[in-house]
């Protein structure tokens, strides 16, 4: 283990919020991890300027102007970068601005933190462009292996310099209560991909008959359409105040729903990269119904029920099951809590993400021409 200070910049180009109030969860999983490494006194975070960034973490906000292009912004980002004269450079997701970032620091070890399952183009120019993009990069982190062997699938070779590290969670900060809400929970972003609408109808559905339970709605509205989410009240709607919406909530909100709600869907309708949703819930002590569609069945394994969200009977069916079977949905959360603490501990995980840190530093040193 190096005991040699490492200064880290973390830089965050496209579409976060670093701050409780709305962060994304590639916001809280760059939070935890910082929060949790030997590195966090040398490590500074850098993003689209906000008025309440976390508080725990150095972070320095750059402004963007309006109508200011993206690879403008991360110019802005990586001049940002270059005042902490960083020994190392990880940034977040977004790829044509990483390319753009990667450019300004030619003599220092950049590293690509892939939060999805990166899209490679199909035809032989499309592929190679991509293959020399994400070659640019000293090593690739992914979510989940699901994602890492897609990514190899389309670009084999690259297995060497690319890694996964899994989400975590400080599970010391979750207190599951031990007497649950009769509360079907849905907590994730408005839109398609992520099985909201199949949620409500299968919801609206079994609630009709089941009048002691009742249901919880917490959406994000990045990205989301109005249409869709009129589409997801209309589905609640005859339940009246038995369904609760709301939206955009702070992180802690969510977290005390999970904490609490008896059973948390998770009815994916893509091949998820990870599902940090799905730890959190288990994390939580909630009883998880997921479709385990791509990393989802990584993260969660047989410790949730799963279902296939697009058969609204049988999503309906699950939900019914689980709902009158309280020691099924005992075993489930039990199972669950167990899977967290042995598989995605923030500090486990944090410590071998500054191990990668320090193997593709040391690595670069003595490559360096």
């Amino acid at each position: 283990m190096s005991t040699e200070p490492v200064n880290i910049a973390i830089v965050l180009p496209r579409g976060m919020h670093f701050g409780p109030d709305r962060a994304t969860a590639i916001d809280l999983c760059v939070r935890d991890f910082v929060a949790h490494s030997r590195y966090r006194s040398t490590t500074t975070v850098i993003g689209e300027a906000l008025a309440d960034p976390f508080q725990e973490i150095t972070f320095q906000g750059v402004s963007r102007e309006t109508g200011e292009s993206q690879q403008r912004f991360a110019r802005k980002l990586a001049d940002r970068a270059k005042d902490f004269l960083p020994d190392l450079v990880v940034i977040h997701q977004h790829l044509p601005s990483a390319v753009t970032i990667r450019k300004a620091f030619p003599d220092r070890p950049v590293l690509l933190h892939k939060h999805n399952t990166p899209k490679i183009g199909g035809g032989f120019i499309k592929k190679q462009l991509d293959r020399w993009r994400y070659d640019s990069f000293d090593h690739l982190i992914f979510v989940s292996d699901f994602s890492r062997e897609k990514f190899l699938g389309n670009l084999p070779g690259m297995g060497p310099k690319s890694s996964t590290v899994h989400n975590g969670l400080d599970l010391t900060s979750w207190t599951p209560a031990e007497k649950r809400d009769n509360t079907l929970l849905f907590a994730g972003r408005a839109v398609p991909d992520k099985g909201a609408l199949e949620a409500a109808q299968a919801v609206a559905a079994v609630l009709a008959e089941q009048e002691d339970w009742r249901t919880r709605f917490i959406m994000s509205t990045l990205a989301a359409d109005e249409t869709y989410i009129d589409r997801i009240k209309t589905a609640l709607a005859p339940l009246g105040d038995r369904a609760e919406i709301c939206f955009d909530q702070p992180h802690s909100t969510v977290q005390e729903a999970f904490e609490t709600a008896a059973i948390t869907l998770v009815p994916s309708l893509f091949e998820e990269p990870f599902g940090r949703t799905a730890i959190e819930a288990m994390a939580g002590g909630s009883a998880l119904i997921t479709s385990g569609r791509g990393g989802l069945r990584e993260t969660t394994t047989d410790v949730a029920f799963r279902i296939d969200p697009s058969k609204k009977s049988d999503f309906a069916g699950a939900l019914s099951q689980l709902m009158k079977d309280a020691s099924l949905r005992g075993r489930l959360a039990q199972a669950g809590a167990r899977r967290v603490q042995e598989c995605f501990s923030i500090q486990a995980l944090s410590a071998r993400l500054d191990s990668l840190y320090e193997d593709v530093r040391s690595r670069h040193r003595t490559t360096r021409p």
